[in-house]
């Protein structure tokens, strides 16, 4: 196999000039009330490169005023904050939280509202929906007759590319590490090929919005933040200042009723930020209640010091009866591992913003195994989002030497392309895009991102009518295949604006 004298580099970020780390960070904290102190400016470098390498702006300079720019900024702007707030989880992550919560807060919940029937739970910053599935899951194990309760969970992030994939509800392997999970997975999920789909009558239990804990709009009727019974935010405010977490708490109480309770992430325990609530400790666990009363520290908060906690076994409750048209496990038990497939490990660790260990694994494919074009078409994508260009084409162009018709290798080589200042190239990769697929809405708008740069206005505006007109009917809330999460009604806001500037331009 050729590797066109690159080597079998490991997948390393390219840094930001200094310069440029801080006007990003500063545009992070301004627009999403995100802070990345130098500990987390590698978190920040990842995120700005992924983003720009979705643009066709050839440098950071351009990029960074396209964010600027009121008129134009939107769709970038919220492909930067998909960028930078990335977030990986897991089903019942954290077993010991979990535990507590069906040993103790749960049933005392439950038993609280059994005369109405109604629990109000959030889950904030939900990222892909597994915790509040889980919440959901575990609440049908506890509740015999959960379908005569009215309950409300709801799952808020800022992240939109990450609640388009919690409102699908279909999971890949890594998202059952935690035991629990696998033993409820035979109970919860159908097989579809080699991932997991959520079966219905869960994921009607759980709604999904965008909302950012740094803005003023909760708790509040119309986000439905009101009168909660449990709160879950957990490793969210390690991105915000001490001021901003300590605003979010206190909305939190706020939006809590009395003797509601809220989980936080193990690294965000302080007893000054969570004054007003009294503090619980569990097994390897600490949760605060608004009781109205507060509490000393407790005698034991060792456990958080530890870098790893015993595994322990876990007690089920007796199982609820199974939804209907759904067969349960005779017995539950831990399933047989499956082998996991690389490719679509790789494509996950993608999705979570991991393109270094992405690299690694493809990396590992690419020695070890026959060429082939998804695997180089994946590479060429991870390198772009690390920013590493020269890497980026040559292995778009490999998959674009075994397999001619791979769309998503010449997206990337399209971008990548730009970005080193070749448009003619970059151009006519592009229009491979939309001859291979007439319908990819993402290549008819870079093409006339491309045009435009270019100077050739009449085919960018065609290149946007074209855009416009395959978006127009769908739902504005569909997601754009190909778009990093973005929504219909997003990108079609984004093309008609986009062609009122440029006709003032082309009569102009």
């Amino acid at each position: 196999m050729n590797d066109g004298g690159l080597g079998h580099a490991v997948g390393t970020i390219q840094s930001l000039e200094h310069g440029d780390y801080l006007r990003f960070g500063k545009l992070a904290e301004e627009h999403f009330g995100l802070r990345f102190s130098e500990k987390r400016r590698a978190e920040l470098e990842r995120g700005v490169w992924h983003a720009f390498a979705a643009s066709t702006c050839t440098d950071l300079d351009e990029y960074y005023h396209l964010l600027q720019d009121p008129e134009n900024s939107a769709l970038y702007v919220e492909r930067l904050i998909n960028a930078l707030t990335i977030s990986e989880t897991h089903f019942f992550r954290d077993d010991n939280q979990f535990e507590a919560l069906r040993k103790h807060v749960l049933p005392q919940i439950i038993e609280r509202r059994r005369p109405v029937r109604t629990l109000r739970i959030w889950s904030a910053g939900c990222a892909s929906g597994e915790e509040p599935y889980s919440i959901a899951i575990l609440l049908r194990e506890l509740l015999p007759d959960v379908d005569e309760w009215a309950i409300t969970i709801l799952g808020t992030d800022l992240n939109t590319e990450a609640l388009a994939r919690a409102r699908g509800a279909t999971y890949g392997n890594w998202a059952f590490r935690e035991e629990r999970a696998k033993q409820l997975r035979p109970r919860y999920f159908r097989k579809q090929d080699n991932r997991y789909e959520l079966i219905p009558e869960v994921r009607r239990m759980v709604t999904f919005a965008q909302l950012n804990l740094a803005a003023e709009v909760y708790p509040a009727y119309e986000t439905n933040t009101m009168f909660l019974d449990l709160v879950l935010c957990r490793n969210v405010t390690i991105y915000f200042t001490a001021e901003t977490t300590q605003y979010i708490v206190e909305r939190f109480y706020d939006a809590l009723t009395d003797g509601g309770w809220l989980v936080v992430g193990h690294s965000e325990h302080s007893l000054v930020t969570y004054r007003r609530f009294q503090t619980h400790n569990f097994p390897g666990a600490i949760l605060y209640q608004r009781t109205g009363a507060t509490t000393e520290r407790p005698k034991d908060w060792t456990w958080l010091t530890r870098t790893e906690e015993v595994a322990k076994k876990i007690e089920w409750p007796v199982p609820a009866p199974p939804p209907p048209d759904v067969q349960p496990s005779p017995v539950l038990m831990a399933p047989v591992e499956e082998e996991i497939d690389p490719l679509e490990q790789a494509r996950e660790l993608l999705v979570y913003g991991h393109s270094e260990q992405a690299c690694d694994l493809l990396l590992g494919l690419v020695a070890s195994g026959p060429r082939h074009a998804p695997t180089y078409a994946l590479l060429g994508q991870a390198y772009a989002n690390l920013g590493r260009w020269e890497e980026a084409e040559h292995w778009c162009r490999e998959a674009i030497q075994v397999d001619r018709l791979v769309l998503e290798a010449y997206y990337t080589l399209a971008l990548v392309l730009q970005h080193q200042g070749h448009l003619e190239q970059a151009i006519d990769a592009m229009k491979k895009v939309v001859y291979i697929d007439r319908r990819h809405v993402p290549g008819h708008f870079g093409l006339a991102d491309l045009y435009h740069s270019d100077s050739q206005l009449s085919r960018a505006l065609k290149s946007l009518d074209n855009a416009r007109r395959l978006l127009e009917g769908q739902a504005e809330d569909a997601l754009v295949p190909g778009a990093d999460g973005i929504t219909a009604g997003r990108l079609r806001n984004a093309v008609i604006r986009q062609q009122q500037q440029w006709s003032a331009e082309a009569a102009s």
